[in-house]
């Protein structure tokens, strides 16, 4: 344990500093979060890479702004679906012209928030003081999401979406815990346990809350009716 603690002592103070540590520490953490709750509870997110994502971007731009951004990028979406879905070119074109309506769109929407009286924009989180990287990568929600449309029904994707969004927000909230933070700076071991747990949940193979649920009722109404 002591050559452990003096790992950690040297990792933190000659290798990289607290912020990165905390970050790079919470990789798994939310991949652990997006792997329980697809398999146990039940939710369909768009992957880990979206949920976790998403939680760092929010942390970047603020959770109100962030849940904003994320709003104007999936109408973007929409819209620019629409346009663009009885236009025959190629997919990689089709994309490109995506991100660009998706951008202009989220441009202005963010503009006319700045100029709103009813701003939900704070000031620690005004738009000048937020990192772009943290809009860029919300903006990158909208690969995932023409995707998932292009695949199942709208109803569907937006199901997704909304268990996405649900993942990346209590991502977001364990990310600002300031015990929590100190907790995995000082215990770094804490990754064996998630590596066991995970390997736990590889090999789970009942129902999901939700299916327990849903299949509840579907019992519930098929006795009903006899």
């Amino acid at each position: 344990m002591g050559e452990l603690n003096n790992f950690l002592s040297w990792l933190k103070v000659d290798v990289i500093t607290e912020e990165i540590l905390i970050f790079i520490l919470f990789v798994p953490i939310i991949a652990t979060l997006v792997n329980v709750s697809r398999y146990i509870i039940g939710f369909r997110t768009f992957g880990i890479y979206a949920p976790m994502i998403l939680s760092f971007s929010y942390i970047f731009t603020g959770i109100r702004y962030g849940l904003l951004v994320t709003v104007a990028v999936i109408v973007s979406t929409l819209l620019s679906h629409t346009l663009l879905k009885n236009i025959r070119m190629h997919y990689m074109s089709r994309i490109t012209i995506n991100y660009t309506i998706t951008v202009f769109m989220v441009l202005i929407i963010l503009a006319l928030n700045e100029i709103s009286p009813w701003s939900i924009t704070t000031e620690q989180h005004t738009i000048s003081a937020i990192p772009p990287l943290g809009i860029i990568l919300i903006i990158t929600l909208s690969d995932f999401f023409i995707k998932q449309y292009i695949k199942k029904d709208l109803l569907t994707t937006i199901r997704s979406l909304v268990e996405t969004v649900i993942i990346a927000c209590i991502g977001w909230l364990l990310l600002t815990i300031n015990e929590l933070q100190n907790f995995l700076i000082n215990n770094i071991w804490i990754l064996i346990p998630l590596l066991i747990l995970n390997f736990l949940i590889g090999q789970y193979k009942s129902l999901s809350i939700k299916e327990l649920f849903r299949f509840k009722k579907d019992l519930s109404d098929n006795g009903e009716n006899e």
